[in-house]
C-alpha cells in the first residue's frame, strides 16, 4: 500500500497542516524545524517578512585595525618615547647600584665613592661596563611591556596588528634584498660625508666597545635580538601613529626621524659621520613606515643592518 504523499501546505516530516501565518523551513513546521536544527544556512521566514528564527547569529569579524588611525594620541605616544629613553638611563642606574650592594656584602675591594676620579675608573670598568649593557637588554623588555599596555589597552585590543605588522604586500625575500640596498647606500653616503663632515675615533661608544670582549658581544646581542623590535615599536610605531593623528605625514616624518637621531648623539658626540649615517637610516625607517602603514619591514631592515655592524663589532673592526 503506498502512502499519501503530504501536501505542500503540510510539513513533510510530521504531515501536520501549514497555516499561512505560521513559520516555514523548507517545508517543516515550528516544532519538526526546532527538533532537527535545521542549519543557519536555511532561511526562515515569517509571512510578513519579519526576522529569521530558529538561525545561528552572524558574527561580523573585527575590522582590522588602522595604524594611521590609532586609538591613542599624540600625549600617549610622546609619553611611551619619554618612558623608553628613561628606561634606558634608569636601569643602567640601578643595575649599577645593585652591583655595589652585592659587591659590598661579598666584601670585595670597592673605590672610595667621594672621590670621583676613583668612582669614574670603577664605573669604566669592564665588568660594571657589562652590567650596564646587559641591564639595557631588560630595559627593552619594559619599554615593549609599555607598547603594549598603550597599544592593546591592557589586552583589549590586538597589539601588532594595531602597530601595521605585515609584509606590506611584499615578500621576506624583497625586503631582506631592499635591506641590502639600504645598508649598500648607507655605506656609500657615509664615505662621501666623512670627507666634509669630522669624525672622531674616540667616543662613548668605541670606549665601550675597547672595554672588553664581553662587552662587544653583549652590544652585538643587544643591537640584533632586542634594540630593533622595541625601537621600532616605539617610533615607528607608537610614537609615529600617535603624532600622525595631529601634525599629519610630512612633519611627523620629520619629528620622528630627529627623535631617533637625538636620543644617540651622547652616544656619537664627536662622530659625526656616524651620527649622519644613523639619522638617514631613521629618514629612510620612517619614509617606509608612511608608506606601508606597517613596522615589519622597518623592523627587518633595522634588524639586518645592525646585524651587519654587530658583525664588525663582534671581531673589533669598527
Amino acid at each position: 500500500m503506498v502512502d499519501q504523499l503530504t501536501t505542500a501546505d503540510t510539513c513533510r516530516v510530521c504531515g501536520a497542516h501549514l497555516n499561512t501565518d505560521q513559520f516555514q523551513i523548507n517545508g517543516l513546521c515550528r516544532e519538526c524545524a526546532e527538533a532537527h536544527s535545521i542549519a543557519s544556512s536555511d532561511v526562515v521566514l515569517a509571512v510578513d517578512g519579519s526576522s529569521l528564527f530558529g538561525t545561528a547569529p552572524v558574527v561580523l569579524p573585527e575590522p582590522v585595525p588602522d595604524p594611521d588611525n590609532p586609538s591613542w594620541g599624540t600625549p600617549a605616544g610622546v609619553g611611551v618615547w619619554l618612558a623608553s629613553v628613561a628606561a634606558i638611563i634608569v636601569l643602567p642606574i640601578i643595575a649599577v647600584m645593585v652591583w655595589l650592594l652585592i659587591q659590598t656584602v661579598r666584601g670585595a675591594p670597592l673605590p672610595n665613592l667621594a672621590v670621583s676620579e676613583e668612582l669614574i675608573e670603577w664605573l669604566k670598568s669592564p665588568t660594571l661596563l657589562l652590567v650596564q649593557v646587559l641591564s639595557t637588554i631588560v630595559a627593552h623588555g619594559i619599554t615593549i611591556a609599555i607598547c603594549w599596555a598603550v597599544v592593546s589597552r591592557m589586552g583589549r585590543r590586538p597589539f601588532w596588528a594595531s602597530l601595521g605588522w605585515n609584509w606590506a604586500g611584499h615578500s621576506v625575500w624583497y625586503w631582506l634584498v631592499f635591506s641590502a640596498c639600504v645598508i649598500v647606500g648607507l655605506l656609500i653616503v657615509s664615505q662621501l660625508l666623512a670627507r666634509v663632515l669630522p669624525q672622531s675615533e674616540e667616543n662613548s661608544f668605541t670606549e665601550l666597545l675597547k672595554s672588553s670582549a664581553k662587552v662587544r658581544i653583549a652590544i652585538a646581542v643587544l643591537a640584533t635580538f632586542t634594540a630593533p623590535l622595541v625601537e621600532e615599536a616605539v617610533y615607528r610605531g607608537v610614537l609615529y601613529s600617535g603624532l600622525r593623528k595631529t601634525f599629519g605625514v610630512a612633519p611627523t616624518v620629520l619629528l620622528v626621524t630627529l627623535m631617533f637621531a637625538g636620543v644617540h648623539v651622547l652616544q656619537y658626540m664627536g662622530a659625526w659621520v656616524s651620527l649622519a649615517g644613523l639619522t638617514l637610516l631613521s629618514l629612510a625607517l620612517t619614509l617606509i613606515r608612511a608608506r606601508t602603514k606597517s613596522i615589519l619591514p622597518c623592523v627587518a631592515i633595522h634588524t639586518v643592518n645592525n646585524a651587519f655592524f654587530a658583525i664588525l663589532i663582534v671581531f673589533n673592526k669598527v
